[in-house]
């Protein structure tokens, strides 16, 4: 898989994120208006409480997510002869993303982790080059290509 075509497919997938924590705030203020209609006393205070950390928590997603969108953003497609930030790195054990900690990506040409360059992972692959042996915990990995 090309670069663009993973980097896209990252941002599609941070789109819909994004649309689902969107709908889950406009959820919680309504519940949050709601509440505050028809009750009185404690278990109100308590209610809106809830709603109210729920909410903030869902921020928090929705500015990290967007702040992913700005890193991806930022990402050059040529590709680099060091491993460094944006770099999409084949291994003979896995193949890695570095640019935003997403996870796992399932895609139909196979599954790439997308590691942040803080990472474990990523310290380890970081400034190294084609054909390097690097140590990961106990096992060593050969970095086969760099896109």
């Amino acid at each position: 898989m090309l670069k663009k075509e993973l980097i896209q497919e990252l941002r599609e997938k941070l789109n819909k994120r994004l649309e689902q924590l969107r709908e889950t705030k406009a959820g919680l203020i309504e519940s949050r208006e709601s509440d505050g209609k028809s009750s009185a006393g404690d278990k109100y205070e308590t209610g809106v409480e809830m709603i109210q950390q729920e909410m903030e928590r869902t921020q928090g997603q929705i500015d990290q997510a967007e702040k992913q969108k700005e890193i991806l953003n930022r990402i050059s497609l040529t590709p680099n002869a060091v491993i460094g930030e944006g770099s999409l790195v084949i291994t003979d054990k896995a193949s890695y993303f570095i640019g935003i900690p997403f996870g796992e990506l399932k895609l139909a040409t196979g599954n790439i982790y997308c590691i942040s360059s803080a990472s474990p992972m990523g310290e380890v692959l970081n400034g190294s080059q084609t054909n390097d042996k690097v140590k990961f915990r106990e096992d060593y990995i050969t970095i086969k290509e760099i896109l």
